[in-house]
């Protein structure tokens, strides 16, 4: 894959975090659907997974501030849906329920939104047009720069299994620029997240000269007798 698409990806420790939310909200959700009735139409099973998924992730991106990641909480229409946003790299992540066995979602107004700049910021990153747009038609918009031009990224989860593909939708939401499975990622550890920029006392070098005994000069003050 093209290092240019490989900046804009989710960080391992962004994946890492977003799939354990997943896995929490899955796990609380079966928790707590043992402990309800069955009805009779399970209207209510979707849209609760999707609820608890939406909550875990959105919790645990908020307990672990030094990734530089806001949540948003959206709706389109009656559709409520979460946004994490990586305010360094200024590139935006939803997270759906996209079955297995198919492949791409079908065309919609909030996905095209968070798609609609992909090809602009990759073009701007230095990735060949040739490799990009191939065949398809494009209307390029005016260079901003890199750092004001949003990238969407999209994962998606299976409510039935544990696959989970990681994806950025072309702008016209026809294909992928790419699409990855990670639920592999999804067995790391975090207990033991690292901070970013958190230095231990013996990697920062001092900056100060140290004094040397020749460097010291005492100052006598004289006496005089009168």
């Amino acid at each position: 894959m093209n290092s240019v698409i490989e900046e804009c990806m989710l960080t391992n420790e962004q994946r890492n975090l977003i799939l354990q939310g997943i896995k929490d909200g899955k796990e609380n959700f079966q928790a707590i659907s043992m402990l309800l009735e069955e009805t009779a139409t399970k209207k209510h099973m979707p849209f609760m997974l999707y609820d608890y998924v939406n909550t875990y992730v959105k919790k645990i991106i908020e307990e672990n501030p030094h990734t530089q990641m806001k949540v948003y909480v959206k709706k389109a229409g009656f559709h409520p849906y979460i946004v994490l946003h990586d305010t360094v790299r200024n590139i935006f992540t939803l997270v759906l329920k996209l079955p297995e066995k198919k492949h791409i979602f079908l065309p919609s107004g909030y996905r095209g939104e968070f798609s609609s700049s992909n090809f602009d910021r990759l073009l701007q990153g230095g990735l060949p047009e040739e490799e990009l747009i191939e065949n398809t038609t494009y209307q390029y918009s005016l260079p901003v720069g890199i750092e004001n031009q949003p990238f969407g990224i999209i994962v998606c989860y299976d409510s039935k299994s544990d696959i989970v593909f990681e994806g950025a939708l072309k702008p016209d939401q026809e294909d992928w620029i790419y699409k990855e499975e990670i639920t592999d990622y999804i067995n790391l550890n975090t207990n033991h997240l690292v901070p970013l920029n958190n230095y231990n006392l013996s990697d920062i070098q001092p900056t100060l000269k140290v004094p040397k005994e020749d460097d010291i000069v005492i100052k006598l003050k004289n006496t005089s007798s009168s």
